[in-house]
C-alpha cells in the first residue's frame, strides 16, 4: 500500500472514531454513522479519480455554509445540536475537496472537536476506548502526513512510496508515548468539575417519584426500570457489623395528603453551614448509635434531592454546597449531571425531639375520610399499649394481609385508599406507605410518607451496592415521644439487598464504569493532593538501608543512584546512535525538470538506488543520454549535499544538458 493511499485510510479511520464518538454521546444516530462512513468512502473514491473541477468544491462549501445557517436558526433544538450537524459537515467537505496530502491530514485532525462535543454530554467508559483508538490513528495519520509531504518535497517521483513496518512501529511507539505524557498530565493539570463541561443528554426523561408530589402509584412506573440510578459505598466496619441490613437511601419527606397524592407543605429549607472540617454540618445529637459511612456516586435522574441513610448527620459535597429542610431531606439547589458525595448517618440511634403545634398539626392532617378506614385501624391496634406497638400492629397487619403488586388498574369508584384497603387489597409501595400513614394519623400518631431506593444489589467486584431505578420505594417514617422518628415499612416487597438480576460480566462491566468514573471523571484536585501527599510519605518513610547513624547514606543513596544511571544511559546512548547529518538542500529545480522528463519515458528512480546509480542505470538503457544526465546529476549533488551554487557557466551548461534530453523526448514522442 502507498503512502498516500494509508494516509487517506488513516483519515476515514479517524472519522469513524469520531462518529462513534458522537453516537455514543447520543448526538447522532447509527444511521448517520454508517451514512457518514459510506460518504468518505465512496465520495473519497470518486474525488480521486473524477478529480472534478474547482468550481464544484466552492458550490459544496456555499451549500454546507447555506444549510449549517438554516440548521442553527431553524431545525435544531438546541445550538449544540446544529454546531455538532455543522462539524460534522466540515469534516465531510474537507475530505471531499482533499486535493493535497496535507488537506487530507487537516480533515483526520478536524474530527478531534468530534470527541471534544461527545465529552460535552458524556463521558463514560467506552470513551476511554474511543480516545485510544483516536490517538493510535491520530498519531498514524500524523507520521504518513510527514512522510508523504517530506518525500514529494525531496522527489516528485516519490508518489507510490510505500509503508513499511518501521512507520507502522513508528506510529504505535507514538501513540503509547503520547498516552503516557496525557496520564502524566491528568494527575497534573488543575481540575475542573463535570458539571462545567457536561451539556446533559437530550434524551435523559425527568423521573418522577422523587419531587415535592408524589401521586400514589407513580413509583410503580419506575419498578421496571433498569437504569442505574446510583452507587453506594459502605464503610467496611459497617459492613463486617451488618449493620446495614434493611437500610434505605432516604430521599424526599412528604406530609401532606388530599386522597390521591402525597406533597410537601410549607417546609422551611435552611442552607447548611460547614463545620471545622470543611464538612456540612446538618445538625442534630443523637444518642449513642452506629454511625455509618456511605459514598454516592449519583446519576443524573432528574431529581435535586440527595439520598443518604436515615439518620444524616455530616455531609462532604465537593465543590457545592446543600440545603436541608424541616423534614430532614437534603437537596442541592442546582443539580448538575454526576454527583459524588458522602454521607455520615447514624443507624439505631435516637433523635427524641418535641413537635411544635404548627408541625403536629402538618403530620396528623388528614383528608375526608369514609368511616372505615379509622375503624380499621382502632380494629387493627386494640389491646396494643403505646402509639409504638400501634405502628408495628398496623406495619405487621399491612404485610401479612395485603399482597404486592404493579397492576394498579381502578376496578371501583371508591377511593384509592378505600379501594386497596377494603377491595382490591393489593398495590405496590404508595398504596402500602399512604394506608399506614393515614391509619396512623387517624389515631393521633404523627406520620408522613418517605420516597427513595432500596438497599440495591451487591456489586462483589467493586464492593458497593447497585441501586437502580428499579429499587424505587416508599415508606413512612413515624413519631414516637422519647425516640424521635421511626421507620416503618409496611409494604412485604422486601428489601433486595440479596437479589441478583445481573450477570456476573455486567457486574464486572458497571465496576469498571465506576472506577472510571472515580479516578478519571471525578478526579478532583482534592484528590491530586491526597495522591501527592501519599506520594511523599511513602517516599519519607521508605529506607530499605537505614542503619543507625548512617542517615546520610539513605538521604543521598537514591538522588545519587537516579543521576549515575541517567548519565549512564545518556552516554549509551550517544555511543551507539550516530549523529545526525546536517540537512540538506531542497532538491534544485534542474534536477526535478530532468527526473520528470525521464519519468515520461519510464525511466524512475528506485527507492534503494542512489543518484548516481540511477545515472548509471539511464546511461546503460539511452547511452546518447550518459553524458548529459551524468554532468546533471554531478551538479545536484554539489548543490544539494556539497552546500555549493553554480556559477552562471556551469547553471547555462546544465540547463544545456536537460533542454537535450527534452528535446530528445520529444523526437521520440513524434517518431
Amino acid at each position: 500500500m502507498t503512502a498516500t493511499r494509508a494516509l487517506r485510510l488513516t483519515a476515514q479511520t479517524l472519522v469513524a472514531v469520531g462518529m462513534v464518538a458522537l453516537w455514543a454521546a447520543e448526538l447522532v444516530g447509527a444511521g448517520a454513522v454508517i451514512l457518514v462512513i459510506a460518504i468518505i468512502v465512496v465520495g473519497g473514491w470518486w474525488h480521486e479519480r473524477a478529480r472534478p473541477a474547482p468550481v464544484v468544491d466552492r458550490v459544496l462549501t456555499v451549500a454546507v455554509a447555506a444549510f449549517a445557517l438554516f440548521d442553527v436558526l431553524y431545525l435544531a433544538e438546541r445550538v449544540f445540536d446544529g454546531l455538532v450537524r455543522l462539524l460534522i459537515l466540515l469534516v465531510l467537505l474537507r475530505f471531499l475537496t482533499a486535493r493535497r496530502p496535507r488537506d487530507i491530514r487537516d480533515a483526520g485532525l478536524l474530527t478531534f472537536f468530534m470527541l471534544v462535543a461527545s465529552a460535552a454530554v458524556s463521558l463514560g467508559v467506552g470513551f476511554s476506548f474511543v480516545l485510544v483508538a483516536f490517538l493510535v490513528a491520530g498519531t498514524g495519520l500524523l507520521v504518513l502526513a510527514h512522510e508523504v509531504t517530506e518525500a514529494e518535497r525531496a522527489s516528485p517521483t516519490t508518489g507510490g512510496l510505500g509503508v513499511g513496518r518501521g512507520v507502522v512501529a513508528l506510529s504505535l511507539g507514538g501513540a503509547a508515548a503520547t498516552l503516557v505524557v496525557t496520564l502524566a498530565l491528568f494527575f497534573v493539570i488543575p481540575r475542573i468539575g463535570e458539571s462545567t463541561l457536561a451539556l446533559g443528554s437530550p434524551t435523559r426523561r425527568q423521573v418522577v417519584g422523587f419531587s415535592d408530589r408524589v401521586e400514589l402509584g407513580m413509583i410503580g412506573e419506575l419498578e421496571l426500570d433498569a437504569t442505574v440510578a446510583m452507587r453506594v459505598r459502605v464503610d467496611e466496619e459497617s459492613l463486617a457489623a451488618d449493620v446495614i441490613n434493611g437500610l434505605r437511601w432516604r430521599g424526599v419527606a412528604l406530609d401532606h395528603f388530599d386522597g390521591r397524592a402525597w406533597t410537601a407543605g410549607r417546609r422551611r429549607r435552611v442552607p447548611v453551614g460547614r463545620g471545622p472540617s470543611g464538612a456540612l454540618e446538618i445538625g442534630g445529637t443523637p444518642s449513642p448509635g452506629r454511625t455509618v459511612s456511605q459514598e454516592f456516586f449519583l446519576e443524573p435522574i432528574g431529581t435535586d434531592a440527595l439520598f443518604a441513610a436515615p439518620r444524616a448527620v455530616r455531609l462532604t459535597l465537593r465543590g457545592g454546597f446543600a440545603v436541608v429542610d424541616d423534614m430532614g431531606a437534603i437537596s442541592v439547589p442546582v443539580p448538575v449531571a454526576r454527583l459524588q458525595y458522602t454521607v455520615e448517618s447514624v443507624v439505631a440511634g435516637k433523635f427524641p425531639e418535641r413537635l411544635g403545634a404548627v408541625v403536629l398539626r402538618r403530620h396528623l392532617q388528614l383528608p375526608p375520610l369514609g368511616p372505615r378506614i379509622p375503624a380499621l385501624a382502632r380494629e387493627v391496634t386494640a389491646g396494643t399499649r403505646g402509639p409504638t406497638a400501634a405502628a408495628i400492629a398496623l406495619t405487621s397487619y399491612l404485610q401479612r394481609q395485603y399482597r404486592y403488586t404493579l397492576d394498579l388498574r381502578r376496578t371501583t369508584d371508591l377511593e384509592p385508599l378505600e379501594e386497596f384497603l377494603f377491595v382490591r387489597r393489593s398495590g405496590n409501595c404508595e398504596y402500602f406507605a399512604s394506608a399506614l400513614a393515614v391509619m396512623l394519623r387517624s389515631l393521633g400518631i404523627p406520620a408522613r410518607v418517605v420516597t427513595g431506593f432500596q438497599l440495591g444489589e451487591w456489586n462483589p467486584y467493586g464492593e458497593y451496592f447497585l441501586v437502580r431505578m428499579a429499587d424505587a420505594h416508599a415508606w413512612v417514617e413515624a413519631f414516637i415521644e422519647g425516640a424521635g422518628w421511626i421507620t416503618l415499612d409496611p409494604s412485604p416487597r422486601g428489601s433486595g439487598a440479596a437479589r441478583s438480576s445481573w450477570s456476573g460480566a455486567s457486574l464486572y462491566l458497571d465496576a469498571l464504569r465506576l472506577r472510571w468514573h472515580r479516578y478519571i471523571v471525578s478526579w478532583s484536585r482534592q484528590d491530586q493532593m491526597r495522591a501527592a501527599a501519599s506520594l511523599r510519605q511513602a517516599a519519607v518513610g521508605w529506607t530499605p538501608w537505614r542503619r543507625p547513624g548512617r542517615d546520610w547514606e539513605v538521604r543521598w543513596a537514591l538522588p545519587l543512584a537516579a543521576v549515575v544511571a541517567g548519565g549512564s544511559a545518556w552516554l549509551l546512548w550517544r555511543s551507539r546512535v550516530p549523529r545526525v547529518a546536517v540537512r540538506s538542500a531542497p532538491v534544485p529545480e534542474f534536477y526535478r525538470r530532468a527526473l520528470r522528463v525521464l519519468a515520461r519515458r519510464g525511466l524512475r528512480p528506485r527507492q534503494d538506488e542512489t543518484a548516481r546509480e540511477f545515472a548509471g542505470r539511464v546511461g546503460a538503457t539511452a547511452p546518447t543520454d550518459a553524458v548529459g544526465f551524468a554532468r546533471v546529476t554531478a551538479a545536484y549533488e554539489a548543490v544539494r549535499f556539497g552546500a555549493t551554487t553554480l556559477g552562471l557557466d556551469e547553471r547555462a551548461a546544465v540547463d544545456a544538458c536537460v533542454g537535450a534530453l527534452v528535446r530528445r523526448r520529444r523526437r521520440l514522442s513524434t517518431a
